[in-house]
C-alpha cells in the first residue's frame, strides 16, 4: 500500500481572515505547488490550488484528512505568482483564496484565431536628448536592476517614444523578454494598441482588461503563460498575469486613482502590486506621467525613485516645439452679475461660447469636462425643500434626460412623477449640472455641431470606448461632454479647446486628497490640447467663481512643482501621506443599531491597545448603500502597522472592510 502525501490545498473561495487560509487533503503523490486541483470543500466541490506537500504527520484525535478529487492542472501557477498572492494578502489584510481567485481566468474553449498579415513598417523615431538620456538609463537600469525611475514631462513631451525606444533595445539583449504596460483606464487601450502596433507585431501584443470576451481573455491569458505575448497592454489587473520573463513594468498615467480596486476584495493597488512584481522579476519599472502623483513626487526626493525628466517636444523637420496650451480663468461672478440685466444666466460663458463657435468654425475640436453625470447633483423639493434620495441609499437622486430620477450607486429608477417622502409633493427643483444637462444646453447653442457624451453611463455598451475613440480622431465628434475618464492620455491633434465647466465643485469634497486630484485632473485635461501636429496652443478655460484663490493662480502658471512643495509641506505637518499611512475601517449592516454598536466595541479595543491617530466611529460619505448602514474608523499611523494591529484587523468580524492606503477617506 502506497503511502499518502498530505498537501496544503487553498481554497478559492472567500474564507474570514481570521481562519486558516489553507486545508490539508491526501494524494498519493506529491504535487508542484500551483498546481490547480479539485476538492471537496463542506458539502460542494470547489477548486483550490496547492501550496505545499508533507509527509504523514500526528494528527490530532486522529482526524480523517479528505482525499483531492481531482488534478485539474500542474503548474497552473507558478512559485512568482504564488509570492506576489501571499504578499497581497498580508499587505491587503484580504482572504489568500479571494487573491489566487484573480490569477485563474475562466477556463473556456476558444476558437483557433485566424493568422494575422503582418503589415508592420516599423517607424524611425527621432529622438530628443532628454528622450535618448531616458532611454539609455532605462536600459541601463534593467542591467544593473536598479529597480525604478519616475518619467516627468509635460504632456506632448514624448513619453510613450520612451518606453517604445527603451522596450526594443531591451529586445535586442533579450529576445524572450516580457514588458507590461499599465493603464488606468479602458479608454486608453485603443490608442495604445494602435501605437504598440506600429512598432511590434499584433501577434506578439496581448491586452488584458475586463471588458474582453471569456473566449479572448483565456486566450490572451495562455499567450503570455507560454511566452508569445511579449507586450502585454491591459489596465490593473494585469499584474496578476502569468510572466514568463518580465523585464520593465511601465505604468502610464501612474497619477491616475483607478489604479487603485477600492470597491471589492481585494483592495489592491496596481501600483504598489507592481512594485512587488517587479522586485520578484527582478525587473524595472517606469512610473510616467506629466502631473506625478504627490507620492511618486516624494520618492524622487528621498532617493526611492529616480527622475527621468522630458522637456516640451521639438517636432522633427518642422522645427518647432510642440505648442503649450494656454490656462485662462473665467470669472463666474461677473459673468451672473452681467447677464441678470438681460434675465437670464447660463453655465457656459460668454468667452467658452465664443472660442467654441470660432474652434467650429476651424473645423477644430472641444472637450468640455463636467465632473458629474446626469442632469443634476441633486433635485428638491419646491414645497418642503426636502432633497429626493435613493430609498435603498442615502444619496441623491440624479435627474436624467429620459424624464426620470436614477441612483448613481444602486442603479435604482423612479417613475417620472416621483413624490416627496415628506409632503408627497410631486414638483422638484434640479441643482447643480451634470453631463446631460451641459449636453442639453450645448445641443441648443451650437444645433448643427456633432455633440457625444463620455461617461459611465454612456460607456456601459461593449466596445464603446473603442466606438469613441476611432470617432473622435476621424474627426466624427465636433464637441465631446465628458467626467474625467476624457482627462486620461488622448492624444488629438485637432484638439484646440478645453471647458472646465464648474472647477469650485471639483474641491468640494471634504478629502485629504483632493487638492492634488484638482490640481491633476485640471493640467491632464489642458494637457490634451498640447499635440504633435498643431502650431497654434490650444486653450483652456477654467471656470470658477474664486479666480482669485492661490490654488487657480498656480493653475493658470501650470507651476506644479510650486503646488507639490507648498502641499507636501501641509501634509508633513499633519502626518499624512507620504509621511504617514492611513488605514480605513469600514463596517456595514443592515441593523444600525448593531453597526453603532460595533464600530464602538473596535474603537474602544484601538484605544485600549494604545493605537495613536484612530478616529472616532463616524458616518460614511454615503451612510447608507443598498439598505446597508455603513460607519467607519480612519487610522493614522507614523509607521509601519505593528503586530497586534495586524492581529487585530485579522480577527475583526465578517461586514468589516479593511481598506490600506485609501485613495480616499469619505
Amino acid at each position: 500500500m502506497s503511502k499518502k502525501i498530505i498537501i496544503d490545498v487553498a481554497p478559492i473561495t472567500r474564507l474570514p481572515l481570521f481562519g486558516s487560509q489553507f486545508f490539508s487533503y491526501l494524494h498519493n503523490q506529491k504535487l508542484t505547488p500551483g498546481t490547480l486541483v479539485s476538492v471537496p470543500f463542506l458539502k460542494k466541490e470547489i477548486k483550490g490550488i496547492t501550496l505545499k506537500n508533507h509527509s504523514e504527520f500526528h494528527r490530532f484525535k486522529n482526524i480523517k484528512l479528505k482525499k483531492i478529487s481531482a488534478v485539474l492542472e500542474e503548474n497552473f501557477l507558478d512559485k512568482n505568482q504564488l509570492e506576489l498572492a501571499q504578499f497581497i494578502s498580508n499587505y491587503y489584510f484580504s482572504p489568500l483564496g479571494i487573491i489566487l481567485k484573480a490569477f485563474i481566468p475562466k477556463r473556456v474553449k476558444t476558437r483557433n484565431p485566424k493568422p494575422e498579415i503582418q503589415n508592420l513598417k516599423s517607424k524611425k523615431i527621432n529622438l530628443t536628448k532628454d528622450q535618448n538620456n531616458a532611454v539609455k538609463k532605462i536600459v541601463m537600469g534593467c542591467g544593473l536592476q536598479i529597480m525604478g525611475f519616475l518619467l516627468y514631462g509635460p504632456s506632448g513631451s514624448g513619453k510613450t517614444e520612451v518606453y517604445i525606444n527603451a522596450i526594443k533595445k531591451i529586445r535586442k539583449k533579450n529576445k524572450t523578454a516580457q514588458f507590461l504596460i499599465l493603464l488606468p483606464e479602458l479608454t486608453l487601450t485603443p490608442q495604445a494598441v494602435e501605437r504598440y502596433g506600429a512598432y511590434f507585431k499584433k501577434s506578439e501584443i496581448a491586452l488584458l482588461h475586463s471588458k474582453l470576451s471569456k473566449g479572448k481573455f483565456y486566450a490572451n491569458w495562455q499567450k503570455i503563460k507560454s511566452g508569445k505575448a511579449r507586450i502585454i497592454i491591459g489596465t490593473r489587473l494585469s499584474v496578476f498575469a502569468p510572466f514568463q520573463n518580465l523585464k520593465l513594468i511601465i505604468i502610464d498615467e501612474e497619477h491616475d486613482t483607478s489604479f487603485k480596486q477600492w470597491d471589492m476584495n481585494p483592495r489592491y493597488d496596481a501600483r504598489t502590486v507592481a512594485e512587488k512584481l517587479a522586485e520578484i522579476h527582478t525587473s524595472v519599472i517606469v512610473r510616467g506621467s506629466s502631473t506625478p502623483s504627490l507620492k511618486s513626487f516624494y520618492e524622487v526626493y528621498s532617493k526611492k525613485y529616480n527622475l527621468l525628466k522630458l522637456s516640451r517636444l521639438t517636432v522633427p523637420n518642422i522645427k518647432y516645439t510642440v505648442p503649450d496650451a494656454k490656462i485662462e480663468l473665467i470669472d463666474m461672478k461677473k459673468e451672473r452679475w452681467q447677464n441678470q440685466s438681460i434675465g437670464g444666466y447660463s453655465v457656459i460663458s460668454k468667452k467658452l461660447k465664443s472660442e467654441i463657435s470660432y474652434a467650429l468654425k476651424n473645423k477644430q475640436q472641444i472637450i468640455l469636462f463636467v465632473n458629474r453625470q446626469g442632469m443634476s447633483v441633486f433635485s428638491v423639493c419646491t414645497n418642503c425643500k426636502t432633497i429626493l434620495k435613493c430609498p435603498r441609499c442615502d444619496r441623491a437622486l440624479i435627474y436624467e434626460n429620459s424624464g426620470i430620477y436614477r441612483c448613481m450607486h444602486c442603479n435604482h429608477k423612479t417613475s417620472i412623477t416621483p413624490n416627496c417622502i415628506k409632503c408627497q409633493n410631486m414638483h422638484f427643483k434640479n441643482i447643480g449640472l451634470g453631463t446631460q444637462k451641459i449636453e442639453r444646453e450645448i445641443i441648443s447653442l451650437f444645433p448643427d455641431a456633432k455633440i457625444a457624451r463620455a461617461d459611465s453611463q454612456s460607456m456601459q455598451n461593449k466596445n464603446a470606448q473603442e466606438n469613441l475613440y476611432m470617432k473622435l480622431t476621424h474627426q466624427e465628434i465636433d464637441i465631446l461632454i465628458g467626467t474625467q475618464m476624457i482627462s486620461k492620455g488622448l492624444d488629438l491633434p485637432s484638439l484646440a479647446l478645453i471647458g472646465i465647466i464648474d472647477a469650485d465643485n471639483m474641491l468640494s469634497l471634504p478629502d485629504f486628497s483632493v487638492f492634488e486630484w484638482t490640481f491633476q485632473l485640471i493640467l491632464q485635461v489642458a494637457g490634451r490640447t498640447s499635440r504633435p501636429g498643431a502650431k497654434f496652443p490650444g486653450i483652456v478655460l477654467v471656470q470658477t467663481f474664486t479666480p482669485e484663490r492661490e490654488f487657480f493662480k498656480l493653475i493658470s502658471e501650470k507651476n506644479l512643482e510650486k503646488f507639490y512643495a507648498h502641499e507636501l509641506e501641509e501634509r508633513r505637518n499633519l502626518q499624512l501621506p507620504p509621511f504617514g499611512k492611513l488605514i480605513k475601517l469600514l463596517f456595514q449592516d443592515y441593523n444600525k443599531h448593531k453597526v453603532i454598536s460595533e464600530t464602538n466595541r473596535i474603537y474602544t479595543v484601538l484605544r485600549k491597545n494604545n493605537v495613536d491617530g484612530v478616529s472616532e466611529p463616524q458616518d460614511a460619505f454615503l451612510p447608507n448603500i443598498r439598505g446597508y448602514f455603513r460607519k467607519q474608523i480612519i487610522i493614522k499611523l507614523s509607521e509601519n502597522i505593528s503586530e497586534d494591529l495586524k492581529k487585530l484587523f485579522k480577527s475583526l468580524p465578517n461586514g468589516w472592510i479593511i481598506d490600506i492606503d485609501p485613495i480616499s477617506i469619505l
